[in-house]
């Protein structure tokens, strides 16, 4: 993270891939996805959010619960209105490209529910500190989600 504070230019970028993917999910007219913090916020960290009928994701990126000195994406909310049609996992490989090309080592999803446990444990995530927060690697999730690919 160098200094520690994520760029503007960064967060841009991840907003922009988060909506276009959405876009194509769920082609709405108007964007959905928005920062919750003023852009040109110097943190550690920043959060997405999307909200519409059909789907609702809030996702945290930087200095997350998951690691003091790592930059780690959480996904705070996942729920789309349809089930086990491909979005949980295509978010998850969307996450791993954002991941790998801007040096997030971790990806969480905290507060789970039983279908949320049901889909972190499928991909490997393990439990860390309780059973209601899980962890992966960018590295390992990469690999699990590469063997899906026939």
């Amino acid at each position: 993270m160098g200094d520690g504070v994520i760029s503007l230019q960064e967060k841009q970028q991840i907003l922009d891939d988060i909506d276009g993917w959405l876009k194509t999910v769920y082609p709405y007219k108007n964007s959905s996805a928005y920062l919750c913090d003023p852009i040109d916020a110097i943190e550690p960290n920043f959060r997405i959010m999307a909200q519409r009928k059909k789907y609702d994701i809030y996702i945290r990126f930087g200095k997350t619960w998951i690691s003091d000195n790592k930059k780690s994406i959480v996904i705070a909310r996942i729920g789309f209105n349809q089930k086990r049609v491909g979005h949980g996992t295509n978010l998850l490989k969307l996450l791993v490209k954002i991941a790998e090309l801007n040096n997030y080592q971790l990806i969480g999803i905290e507060c789970v529910n039983k279908n949320s446990q049901a889909f972190a444990l499928r991909f490997g995530f393990a439990e860390h500190t309780n059973d209601r927060n899980y962890v992966i690697s960018t590295e390992k999730l990469s690999a699990i989600l590469e063997t899906l690919k026939t």
